[in-house]
């Protein structure tokens, strides 16, 4: 199965991890051919090693990414099926293939515990150039497309929470220096912290240093 994945990084780094993280289990875990658009791929570096920003195209995890700029290349055609990530919009020149080949045409929403989902969930979408396009929401029901999750996520996750050890070199190779980490050992919690510029980080300090506990803050980032 041949697939083309576009998505557009609107805020922060919420789109492009969804749209890798199922580009990467399409193709490892399906063996599907996938080619990833990505409009912002400086982003997309900032969360997986490996991506060369001023690349107009690159492998990496066996999926071809595919810088997706403001002339996309045209000879790059729809195959069997395309995932349209969060209404983004593929460029036109791809739709205008789309209607040679009739794709299965996929538009991958947010995820939402919400009850309206369920009914909205599959839905088609007629277009007047006789595509269709389908909506799929992720969710928590039978009702809806479920959850992305790898196969071995939850054994990763019980051994990293079960292990101090591993829980240190992961923050070692974020950059937190050993100092830091001995508040660990001595009881501190553990917060990391990645939010708007916007958002009232002094008034979250001063409340985590009126507390008895101690705190490790790590800032992880601006969205």
């Amino acid at each position: 199965m041949q697939a083309d994945i576009f998505c557009r990084v609107v805020d922060n780094y919420g789109d492009i991890g969804v749209c890798w993280r199922l580009a990467r289990q399409l193709a490892r875990d399906f063996h599907w051919d996938v080619r990833l658009w990505v409009d912002d791929l400086t982003s997309f570096a900032h969360i997986q090693p490996g991506i060369t920003p001023g690349a107009a195209r690159q492998q990496l995890a066996g999926v071809d990414v595919v810088h997706w700029s403001d002339a996309p290349d045209a000879t790059l055609a729809a195959r069997d099926v395309v995932i349209e990530a969060f209404a983004c919009d593929p460029p036109e020149s791809f739709i205008a293939s789309m209607r040679r080949t009739h794709p299965v045409w996929i538009n991958l929403e947010y995820l939402s515990a919400e009850a309206w989902v369920e009914s909205c969930h599959g839905l088609p979408s007629q277009r007047p150039d006789g595509l269709v396009k389908h909506f799929f929401f992720p969710g928590f029901t039978p009702a809806t497309g479920g959850l992305l999750r790898e196969p071995a996520l939850n054994a990763e996750r019980e051994a990293l929470q079960g292990s101090a050890d591993m829980q240190d070199a992961f923050l070692r190779s974020a950059g937190v220096p050993d100092d830091a980490l001995a508040l660990r050992r001595t009881g501190a919690r553990t917060v990391s912290l990645f939010c708007y510029p916007s958002a009232p980080v002094a008034e979250l300090a001063q409340a985590l240093t009126a507390d008895a506990r101690p705190t490790l803050l790590l800032e992880i980032g601006r969205a």
